[in-house]
């Protein structure tokens, strides 16, 4: 757990709240925007503990890293090859398309609960 600095005010002591720069992708940006809108009490909370940036990141990797496992399955079972790039380049966008938009879709209700 980090070390959470205060700010005194008049004779109280609040946390600082500040959260630092981070950049976040898409997911971890989805992810982010999803806890503000529909669980903000998972949000205040890993605020105040200074934890919602390792959570962010934690989130974003395994987004990416589902994203990543899911694109080459897809590939393979749809026979996305190389070759079809080079025969027929417009159907091989056509189907990377549509299995990038799946994947999103799954990360999408599996991981950010959008």
């Amino acid at each position: 757990m980090k070390k959470i600095e205060y700010i005194q005010v008049g004779d109280y002591l609040l946390p600082n709240l500040k959260v630092e720069e981070i950049h976040l992708n898409r997911f971890g940006r989805a992810k982010l925007d999803y806890l503000k809108k529909h669980d903000y009490l998972l949000y205040f909370k890993l605020l105040s503990k200074n934890e919602l940036n390792d959570y962010l990141l934690k989130v974003q990797k395994e987004a990416d890293d589902l994203y990543d496992r899911l694109v080459e399955e897809y590939k393979v079972k749809w026979n996305v090859t190389e070759e079809l790039k080079k025969k027929n380049q417009i159907k091989w966008v056509l189907m990377m398309n549509n299995i990038n938009n799946c994947v999103y879709e799954i990360i999408n209700k599996e991981i950010i609960k959008i």
